[in-house]
């Protein structure tokens, strides 16, 4: 493997942990958990598996990103095992709200190491 490969893989991998951490106890407490959240920032992409109350099942989604200024990240067109939430994230919710205002080390962390 590739040091720039390498690099972003072991970045990413330290960042999962955090970020589900964070997640679990803070913002998604009231609706559920996640289960399982891969971080990709060499593709830009979130995967994520949500354990929420009153699903029978868990929900898979796949969210792509771009960090597009020092504290701006982008989400863009979400792929959901389940189609009521894509339905609901990409055509109901508005651009607007999906261009996210985050601290300057959540955009450090979602862009690559090495490039």
């Amino acid at each position: 493997m590739p040091f720039k490969a390498f690099a972003n893989r072991m970045k990413d991998a330290a960042l999962e942990g955090v970020a589900k951490w964070v997640a679990n106890h803070y913002g998604l407490k009231r609706f559920g958990r996640i289960e399982e959240l891969k971080l990709d920032s060499t593709t830009e992409e979130i995967f994520v598996v949500l354990e929420l109350h009153g699903e029978e099942t868990p929900i898979e989604m796949t969210m792509p990103y771009k960090v597009a200024g020092p504290t701006q990240v982008e989400i863009g067109v979400v792929k959901a095992s389940r189609q009521w939430i894509e339905e609901v994230i990409n055509h109901v919710i508005p651009a607007e709200k999906k261009s996210l205002t985050v601290p300057l080390a959540v955009t450090k962390a979602l862009s690559k190491v090495i490039k």
